[in-house]
């Protein structure tokens, strides 16, 4: 490969990890990339998996050959620790290309090889129909997006070491869809052994949208009538691979809507259960989440009418335990509940209940920089990533610079050691026993061990009646 010299080390893109998932391959498995003897051009990113334009990203190329991945090297030579990002976007949007330039910059120069890559998304990554499992007997369809990330993940272990990097020791670390993917990596029986340590940024984790596999069956049905992918079992496949990405995509109206499938090999059981019986990969595990989460449900249309459809909550329950006194606005409830409900009440269960197998961690971001205060709500959704991975400059101000200084020593002491905690930065308690604080970060620093612990304990309990199963 040719890449993009750097130091002693370099940059590395668009590297095939898996050969083309169109035409007839759309909707199997990823089949490993083919070799080549001429040289390779490894100084552009790949094209990014198909997915609805937008405005900042029509320059990027889309095409269902999109399963590569970029690797940032401080030196080809050594057994480097190596950060693996698994991109979000609601699993419809983004690519390996985001943040892996800031990433690169920010933790190549703390002795840190990166490397991202991308995966299917929509429909194209999550697809379940009986004519898929008519074609394919013996074989797990619907989770393709897990899929590629675990062949990327194998990729990594195969070759990393010839960048420099140590296979033993790979942090897989996301944010939104890429920490649920985390967390679906943490459970997946498919990808025990190719990480050593995980971090989910608000990944949810206890009431995300898992489907049985009967029901994600019943959803592609109705996906292929819309789509014109009519005829029983193969025949109506054979005709959705015949669509353009395109009208693939039309097919799926309205705000995004795509989740794991518990089928039973990728994804044995519901994400949460396996944490909670100890299903799980034992490496050190950090989860967090931010103070404004509900920023995202814009996007995802999650309004009270869609909590109540989809989750069965009822707003004027809940105000009994959020606002006895009734001093909250409508709004403001429903944003503490969207942020509680998916993301804080999450972060903080799946870090207990990994707690109970090996070392956890917590942490919930609420600062907003200087300007910004008293203009929103909160810190948005994944706010804390562009700390964590180097975007916030230090040109935003002395205090913004000192909290990325700080997250990026949590962050580079836990990929290098296992555990986010080291000389100068405050003390991150470990979860065990009966601690369950999550380190708050804002202009001070501190663990908190009874956070919203009214509000959490009530979604801890739902989940807790729905499943039978027991919560930290």
């Amino acid at each position: 490969m040719r890449g993009v010299a750097q130091g002693a080390g370099g940059i590395f893109k668009g590297i095939p990890f898996a050969q083309t998932t169109g035409g007839d391959h759309r909707w199997t498995p990823p089949r490993p990339a083919l070799p080549w003897t001429a040289s390779f051009d490894a100084s552009q990113f790949g094209p990014i998996c198909p997915q609805p334009e937008r405005p900042d990203h029509r320059s990027e190329r889309q095409s269902e050959d999109c399963l590569s991945i970029n690797v940032a090297t401080p030196s080809l030579s050594g057994k480097k620790p190596v950060l693996v990002l698994i991109h979000g976007g609601a699993f419809f949007l983004g690519s390996g290309a985001e943040l892996f330039d800031d990433a690169a910059r920010a933790y190549n120069e703390r002795g840190i090889l990166v490397v991202s890559l991308n995966y299917r998304l929509g429909r194209l990554g999550f697809f379940s129909h009986p004519g898929l499992r008519a074609e394919q007997p013996g074989a797990p369809t619907g989770n393709y997006w897990l899929m590629d990330q675990v062949a990327g993940l194998k990729w990594v272990h195969s070759n990393i070491a010839r960048f420099g990097g140590d296979p033993h020791k790979v942090t897989i670390m996301g944010c939104s869809a890429g920490g649920s993917s985390i967390n679906a990596l943490m459970t997946s029986p498919k990808s025990r052994g190719l990480f050593a340590r995980a971090s989910a940024h608000s990944g949810g984790g206890i009431n995300n949208a898992t489907r049985p596999q009967a029901q994600a069956e019943w959803e592609g049905v109705a996906f292929a009538a819309r789509a014109g992918g009519t005829g029983e079992g193969g025949q109506a496949i054979t005709a959705l691979r015949r669509l353009d990405p395109a009208a693939i995509m039309a097919a799926d109206p309205g705000p995004p809507n795509f989740g794991a499938v518990v089928d039973g090999e990728m994804i044995p059981q519901e994400t949460a259960i396996a944490f909670a019986k100890g299903d799980i990969a034992r490496v050190p595990y950090i989860a967090g989440s931010t103070s404004n989460e509900a920023s995202i449900f814009g996007l995802m249309g999650f309004d009270e009418k869609a909590l109540k459809d989809r989750f069965g909550i009822d707003m004027a329950a809940v105000r009994k335990i959020y606002d006895p006194a009734t001093k909250l606005s409508p709004a403001e409830l429903l944003r503490q509940v969207q942020t509680d409900f998916i993301f804080t009440s999450a972060a903080t269960a799946t870090a207990g209940l990994a707690a109970r197998w090996q070392p956890s961690w917590s942490y919930h971001f609420a600062y907003v920089p200087t300007a910004e205060r008293g203009k929103v709500a909160g810190a948005p959704h994944c706010a804390d990533f562009g700390y964590t991975l180097g975007a916030a400059k230090a040109s935003q101000g002395a205090e913004n610079a000192r909290l990325a200084a700080m997250m990026q020593g949590y962050w580079t002491n836990f990929i290098k050691t296992g555990n986010p905690n080291g000389s100068g930065l405050p003390l991150w308690s470990q979860y065990k026993g009966a601690h369950r604080g999550p380190l708050l970060i804002d202009s001070k620093t501190t663990v908190t061990p009874n956070f919203r612990a009214t509000q959490i304990a009530y979604w801890w309990k739902l989940w807790a009646e729905r499943t039978g199963q027991k919560l930290p």
